[in-house]
């Protein structure tokens, strides 16, 4: 077998790799990577599908009513109160300051949790999580607290630029303890546990009968879908709080997650497309939508492209040498073996192999390795 020949079938593989890996990074394959996605958490995951998310914004006249420029404990007593009464099976807050208890006497039993930036610590302390932060975690500045009834975790919107996974902090440390954040309260609250009950490692949360894996910086990656989350106003909550109590019926709210954030009403919210997501919690609704469905997930490192170049340069130089069917065999089981790693890797550390990089780059190997065999490439 010729030298040359089979170099350049390793490097072209190669190269086809990195640049499907960088396609891949901007978004080209997003819709057969979602796909691959779902069928992998659909094959994976043993646990239900978590409570939509309904999101109450805060707007103008809603403030003007409560004769404030923005949201107050008192507001947060309100909302707790209307939420409570319609059935919610938690609540969160963006950015509540003060005496918390008013509001969590207006909850009853419901779950309480809220979301802070991580510029801005909130005064009683992020609520420490049980167990040991993983030492890549980010430090969060301000002191950690004791654990409530309101449990306060940061707030950061998710990161990335068009197309492509996104990426959105879950976990951090305050010193030697592990702090939540507003996502990781919003899964336990969604899950019917105490605080108390989700502890943390150096490979992500765990609680009573699920985790959500981390990568060694405490984030994880998602795609972003169509997401099933409600915006309202809170003027919208009050009347449909009052139209309950009136007429009775099945609680409009009942199973839901409701989160009250502030709007940001200089921003123009409305797209061609619909809404578009401005504030920070409205662009964290998206990473609830992949929290609920089980697509959190982690992408494997620079390696793989060569690993994948590898195999598909294998294939090309043996199965597909010998004929047409045994290129197509050949497929078939590079595909089996693809799916079956690809699940194995999915449940046991939450990695989503490429699927566009993967595939594209095995047929390619293929295709290359038969049509170099019938025009005398790779003979001696």
């Amino acid at each position: 077998m010729k030298r040359p020949p089979v170099l350049f079938l390793l490097a072209g593989l190669a190269v086809l790799a990195f640049w499907l890996q960088r396609e891949s990074a901007r978004g080209t394959f997003d819709l057969i990577q979602r796909g691959f996605l779902c069928w992998l958490a659909a094959n994976t995951s043993a646990t239900k599908v978590l409570p939509p998310l309904t999101l109450v914004l805060y707007d103008e006249e809603a403030s003007e009513l409560a004769g404030t420029g923005r949201m107050a404990m008192l507001d947060g007593a309100l909302f707790a109160r209307a939420v409570w009464r319609l059935g919610a099976l938690g609540a969160g807050v963006e950015g509540l300051t003060g005496d918390p208890t008013r509001m969590v006497e207006a909850a009853g039993r419901m779950p309480l949790f809220g979301g802070y930036e991580v510029s801005a610590a909130p005064g009683s302390g992020w609520t420490p999580l049980p167990g040991v932060p993983g030492p890549g975690w980010p430090e969060m500045m301000g002191l950690v607290g004791r654990p409530a009834r309101l449990a306060r975790g940061f707030l950061t919107a998710p990161v990335g630029v068009g197309g492509g996974a996104k990426s959105i902090q879950v976990a951090a440390r305050n010193a030697d303890r592990a702090v939540p954040s507003f996502l990781a309260l919003a899964w336990a609250a969604a899950q019917g546990w105490r605080w108390s009950e989700v502890t943390a490692d150096s490979s992500g949360l765990r609680g009573p009968s699920g985790q959500l894996m981390l990568d060694q910086t405490g984030a994880a990656q998602f795609l972003p879908a169509a997401s099933a989350t409600t915006v309202t106003t809170m003027t919208e909550l009050f009347v449909l709080a009052e139209k309950f109590e009136r007429e009775g019926g099945v609680a409009p709210l009942r199973g839901h997650l409701v989160v009250l954030a502030q709007a940001t009403s200089e921003v123009t919210r409305v797209v061609e497309e619909g809404f578009e997501p401005v504030t920070p919690v409205e662009q964290w609704a998206s990473a609830w939508e992949a929290v609920r469905t089980n697509r959190l997930f982690h992408s494997p490192g620079w390696w793989y492209p060569l690993v994948v170049a590898v195999v598909a340069g294998l294939l090309g130089l043996g199965p597909a040498r010998r004929s047409n069917g045994g290129a197509l065999l050949a497929g078939f089981f590079a595909l089996l073996v693809f799916a079956l790693i690809g699940l194995a890797l999915f449940a046991s550390g939450r990695v989503a192999l490429p699927a566009a990089l993967t595939l594209l780059t095995l047929a390619a190997g293929l295709i290359i390795g038969r049509k170099g065999e019938q025009s005398g490439w790779f003979r001696p």
